[in-house]
């Protein structure tokens, strides 16, 4: 493992497993720090801050180091979401009245620029060090030349542009969601057996951050179905990322055993329902999911 400085004492488990996953993948690859700059959207400086524990890396840094290094995406990433918890912690430790502006321990002040080597141009953006366009009293936010005697044309140079998290877009967004949602549900592949009502997901699960799945728990056939999987046997414990999760998830909650959120990562509060559901159901309670326990979740 690489020799770094030692993770702040205040991160807990999580974190320092996820900083010393970060230290193994970095020493496989064999890449120095300028390295992963350069075959990476981040910096040196930023790796340096990842892999000594200051500073929790973007979901996007983790994926990039998992394909440098062949690693599994979606275990890494879960690791990243459970070890995010830690560093929250340290956010909230920080003194009651500290509004120096200095950004909480452990989090950046903002995301890391591709590189850092460019400066930002999003959405109309300004280049780090320059000041914005001024707002000449239109409103559509967009600037205009100025004629040659000094006054602003009439009609602007750039059309108005529809603003991110308008409520026009946001409309848009959440029909075009529902349509595509309902054009899966509907044409997605039965597995054999499966009753007309009874559906799995059909495309391959990538574990994301924050995300969450929703959960249509209905019985067929004597047994409850949430239309993820239609697994009666696989085996599920903590840092398992699965279509699989999502549906025992579904289940745990449908019973009374809250998991938190259903997002597919088998975490710390899935494991505590499911051990639940195991001392109520009289199964051994090692909080692993199992044959058994799929009985229990589908009875």
């Amino acid at each position: 493992m690489s020799k770094g400085k030692e993770p702040p004492r205040s991160l807990g488990p999580h974190g320092r497993r996820f900083v010393d996953r970060l230290r193994e993948l970095k020493d496989r690859s064999g890449l120095s720090l300028a390295a992963l700059a350069n075959r990476t959207s981040y910096s040196k400086s930023s790796w340096e801050r990842y892999l000594n524990g200051k500073s929790l890396p973007s979901a996007e840094a983790v994926r990039e180091l998992a394909g440098l290094c062949g690693a599994d995406a979606n275990r890494l990433l879960a690791l990243h979401s459970l070890a995010a918890d830690d560093w929250d912690v340290q956010a909230d430790a920080r003194v009651p009245g500290d509004v120096s502006g200095a950004a909480a321990p452990g989090r950046e002040p903002g995301p890391d620029v591709p590189g850092e080597h460019a400066a930002r141009d999003v959405a109309g953006g300004s280049p780090a060090g320059e000041a914005p366009p001024a707002d000449d009293g239109t409103g559509d936010g967009t600037t205009q030349p100025l004629s040659s005697d000094g006054q602003p044309n009439k009609k602007p140079l750039v059309p108005a542009r529809v603003r991110l998290g308008s409520p026009a877009l946001i409309g848009v967004v959440a029909v075009a969601a529902l349509v595509v949602s309902g054009l899966l549900v509907y044409f997605a592949p039965r597995t054999e057996g499966a009753s007309e009502d009874r559906r799995v997901a059909s495309t391959k699960f990538v574990f994301t951050p924050g995300r969450t799945h929703g959960c249509d728990v209905h019985r067929d056939n004597g047994k409850l179905w949430a239309g993820h999987s239609d697994t009666n046997e696989a085996f599920l414990q903590q840092i398992t990322t699965s279509w699989d999760v999502v549906e025992a998830q579904c289940l745990l909650e449908h019973r009374g055993y809250p998991v938190g959120a259903v997002d597919g990562a088998y975490g710390q509060a899935t494991e505590r329902a499911v051990k639940r559901l195991q001392e109520n159901s009289g199964l051994v309670v090692d909080g692993i999911v199992g044959p058994h326990t799929w009985q229990a979740l589908r009875q």
